[in-house]
């Protein structure tokens, strides 16, 4: 391998991140822990500000967990709401931007932050000063434009990569097609259109909670896909009191999906989810996204729906008599015109990816990738933590840390994600407990645990220890069970 001389005009770094989403930020503020004082980070981001998705998706989003809990490092939101408190979109943004100066000023490095940067590559090199990883990146509205940077390590964190969905594309020319973004502004301009919410997620329930709201006589309809299953919050993020003696910590909870599936087994580990844990066990929903709902939204579903389609939208058409709604499956169903279409299906996991392929860990340790098709956690931001940090302490490589292309999986099969990730992620979780000192662990603010008091929190730890080989070994076997299946799921292990 040619050996390149970095020149003498060149920047150089300790540290360059690349994504400024939660992931990103995760991982800078990891980082900054091990950097020697007066080390110098560069952090890269294609978007105007710190905050990836929330910089770009609906107005009317919130987090759908308690907003403690949804934060960079152990880093507080600076007010005082109730724990309970679900955050808006913008209040979001403004969170993980001040974490980005809050990083700055607590931690050794000195870091510039770049946005509106598209990065062209991030390699491995040997140079004249040792194993560099060189970053290529121009302004993102100037294609042409590069710069070339050296650093000792780089972090490659854009996560799952969110992007906003486009209107779906439809034959007739008398309905509206929108994304969420535009739906407060549709909705006034046609205050007695019917709506229908294309994808049963957790931006579909926003966009139908969303219509209800602004007109409890809108015909809302929700074109519902196989559906999808959403945690019961109000059971598993208990209030007040009911902390010390209701609800399962969420390790407890992770523990028994994994140890459930086999590798084989999704279809009766969806069947115990909807049962066991769900918002409405009879619903015949047919997937899971990690997402929690409370019992007050839910019932404001069941009663402000005009109609749920299980099905999926192929097209929308025109004839003599009127617009047609078309489903996959052929059935066809008239519609008003003037109706209302908002793509509510996912912001990742549906677009061939987008991030260039690569290892999770190069070759000489210089660069980490934490993208969908790397996946450490189901939770970026816990990759982002975890990842790095296990990084800096040379425990990342040789312990058998488990990563596989979640993305791939997905699009393959979802329901055998939802196993491989249930799997994976406690495997990931066992082996950082054997790897880190708890006082770190302690500090991870995105330990759904937390929710909890200290006591019950310091049980759950005890039971994975006790039971840490036991459950390792099973979802060794279930995730070698499901690469035998599923060429995408093929692990890399670290």
């Amino acid at each position: 391998m040619n050996i390149i001389s970095i020149p003498q005009n060149a920047d150089t770094f300790d540290l360059v991140v690349i994504g400024a989403g939660i992931c990103g930020l995760n991982a800078l503020y990891a980082a900054a822990q091990y950097l020697p004082k007066g080390s110098r980070a560069l952090l890269l981001d294609e978007k105007d500000a710190a905050g990836g998705m929330w910089n770009t998706t609906y107005d009317f989003v919130r987090l759908h967990q308690p907003h403690a809990m949804f934060t960079v490092g152990n880093l507080p939101w600076k007010w005082d709401k109730p724990d309970d408190y679900l955050a808006t979109r913008d209040e979001v943004q403004t969170h993980l931007a001040s974490t980005l100066h809050r990083t700055g000023k607590l931690a050794n490095p000195r870091v510039k932050s770049l946005f509106k940067r598209r990065v062209h590559s991030c390699d491995e090199v040997q140079t004249d000063q040792g194993w560099r990883a060189a970053v290529s990146y121009g302004y993102a509205d100037a294609p042409d434009s590069h710069k070339t940077v050296y650093a000792k390590r780089a972090i490659f964190a854009t996560g799952i990569n969110a992007h906003t969905a486009d209107p779906i594309n439809v034959t007739s020319t008398n309905v509206t097609s929108i994304t969420p973004n535009k739906l407060r502004e549709t909705l006034a301009q046609n205050p007695d259109a019917p709506l229908f919410a294309v994808g049963g997620g957790k931006t579909g329930m926003d966009v139908c909670l969303n219509a209800i709201q602004q007109n409890p006589n809108r015909a809302v309809t929700l074109i519902n896909g196989r559906g999808v299953h959403f945690m019961n919050r109000d059971v598993y993020f208990p209030k007040g009191r009911a902390r010390w003696n209701t609800g399962l910590p969420s390790s407890r909870i992770l523990q028994a999906f994994a140890t459930q599936f086999d590798g084989d087994n999704e279809d009766a580990l969806l069947t115990t989810l909807r049962r066991d844990y769900s918002t409405d066990p009879m619903a015949p929903n047919g997937g899971f996204l990690y997402g929690f709902q409370s019992q007050t939204e839910q019932m404001a579903l069941t009663s402000g729906l005009a109609e749920t389609i299980t099905g999926y939208l192929d097209d929308v058409t025109d004839s003599p008599t009127g617009p047609h709604l078309i489903l996959r499956n052929g059935d066809t169903k008239p519609i008003p015109e003037g109706s209302i279409f908002v793509n509510c299906t996912g912001s990742f996991f549906h677009k061939t990816a987008q991030n260039p392929a690569r290892p999770c860990l190069s070759a000489h340790d210089t660069i980490l990738s934490i993208t969908s098709q790397n996946s450490f956690h189901f939770l970026s931001s816990v990759a982002g933590f975890f990842m790095t940090h296990l990084l800096y302490r040379d425990q990342l490589r040789g312990n058998g840390f488990h990563v596989f292309n979640q993305e791939a999986l997905f699009i393959e099969d979802r329901d055998a994600w939802f196993g491989a990730s249930t799997a994976q992620g406690y495997l990931n979780m066992i082996l950082a407990v054997r790897c880190l000192p708890l006082t770190l662990l302690h500090n991870c603010g995105m330990d759904f645990d937390k929710w909890y008091p200290l006591p019950r929190r310091v049980k759950a730890i005890i039971q994975m220890k006790l039971t840490a080989q036991r459950d390792y070994e099973h979802c060794q076997r279930a995730l070698t069970r499901v690469a035998e299946r599923f060429e995408s799921a093929v692990p890399e292990t670290l």
